[in-house]
């Protein structure tokens, strides 16, 4: 079992603190904390535009972060990589620009766990381009995503399948893998989610032996700081694609005439970048690496399989959540008591949990919920914290005399 609360100062400034919300964001290590300060107080300038030596050093570092990104991802083509601000941002970028390629008529798949995130841009877009978005459902006693409730979707007509690769609310992880293959050989686009996936599972493309045309994440979730995302792409589709944003430093040559666009990752990372943020995602990765991948998801989840055991134990509970979960999700409800009352009780305890509808309101009202409370460990999390959880989800019930 991994033992890494000390690598996280959060938790020696609280003490007793148990924090199961690293689904929304996670915490960040002295590795990543101590070199970006650093970096400030010693390198910082901005990149691509200084002969001097603090910016060659900053864009050397900021050019790494892509680099390690690729590698991350299993990804060959480091240009490919463009850094936004976050998985929202990147989502957008391709709904308005990749969309921009759609005509009248054409077909987006998406499914019905997606985050929000990866929902209202194509109904926006649908609206805008006369589209038609289809709904992938989910199995309501299984709480899985069959396969075959994505592929019965696919006509002549479509275009795209945006796809979460794990649900911010169920913890269930959909057949990404199968259906980029499947995807390919229709030729049809896939946009791979990867938000709740990337920072608790180890991910190599290349060994899969699948390339997806848009992959996207935040940092955050992954232990870099907040206002950094990714968007791979294949170069491919992004070289055909028009800007999202335009200004500084995504310019080949301007006239009064007209413009030319700077070849990739140029081209999608208008003005300046958010590069302490970029640096903090490179050193992240180094971090999660150092522990291991593979060792992060077996970690949490078993910490997971333990209060989903333990949560069923407490009369009045239901949890939310697909058989043999891979991952630190856990959703549940308390009947009689409110999620928002559940994690007012439970902040009391110091037990930090998130409740609400997790930004995934047709998931939750198709499941007959109106709101779940959200448990959500990581690789700091332990034996001890699932105990805590379990405490306080008991003194709930006792201050609602259940």
């Amino acid at each position: 079992m991994l033992d890494l609360k000390k690598d996280f100062p959060i938790f020696k400034e609280n003490p007793g603190l148990c924090f199961l919300d690293s689904g929304a964001s996670a915490q960040k290590p002295s590795y990543v904390i101590d070199f970006v300060a650093d970096f400030y107080r010693t390198t910082y300038a901005n990149i691509h535009r200084g002969v001097y030596k603090q910016s060659w050093e900053t864009t050397v570092l900021y050019d790494r972060a892509r680099e390690k990104t690729a590698e991350f991802l299993g990804v060959e083509d480091v240009d490919s990589v463009i850094f936004t601000k976050n998985t929202t941002e990147s989502i957008n970028l391709v709904a308005y620009s990749f969309g921009e390629t759609l005509t009248e008529g054409d077909e987006i798949i998406v499914s019905i766990m997606e985050h929000h995130a990866n929902l209202v841009p194509w109904q926006m877009l649908a609206q805008r381009k006369k589209l038609k978005l289809k709904i992938a459902y989910v199995n309501k006693e299984t709480l899985t995503l069959p396969i075959e409730n994505i592929t019965k979707l696919i006509t002549d007509k479509t275009k795209l399948i945006a796809l979460s690769m794990c649900s911010n609310v169920l913890g269930t992880i959909s057949p990404f893998v199968e259906i980029c293959k499947i995807a390919n050989e229709k030729g049809i686009r896939v946009l791979l989610d990867g938000a709740q996936y990337m920072p608790h599972h180890k991910i190599n493309f290349k060994e899969l032996g699948i390339n997806p045309d848009f992959v996207v994440f935040s940092g955050h979730k992954l232990c870099s700081f907040d206002g950094v995302g990714v968007l791979y792409g294949k170069r491919e589709v992004l070289d055909k694609m028009q800007p999202f944003l335009t200004g500084g430093d995504m310019i080949e040559s301007v006239s009064i005439e007209k413009t030319e666009f700077a070849p990739l990752p140029n081209k999608f990372e208008a003005g300046t970048p958010p590069i302490g943020a970029v640096i903090s995602l490179l050193k992240a990765i180094e971090y999660l690496e150092s522990v291991g991948l593979d060792k992060i998801e077996q970690h949490e989840t078993m910490l997971a399989r333990e209060a989903i055991k333990r949560l069923k134990e407490i009369e009045g509970v239901r949890v939310f959540a697909p058989e043999n979960i891979k991952n630190g999700i856990v959703s549940f409800t308390i009947d009689g008591i409110h999620p928002h009352d559940i994690a007012t009780i439970l902040a009391e305890e110091k037990v930090c949990i998130r409740a609400g509808m997790h930004c995934a309101e047709p998931l939750i009202t198709y499941l007959g919920q109106d709101s779940f409370a959200r448990a959500t460990f990581y690789l700091y999390n332990d034996l001890d914290d699932v105990e805590k959880l379990i405490k306080a989800v008991k003194r709930c019930k006792e201050v609602f005399k259940l």
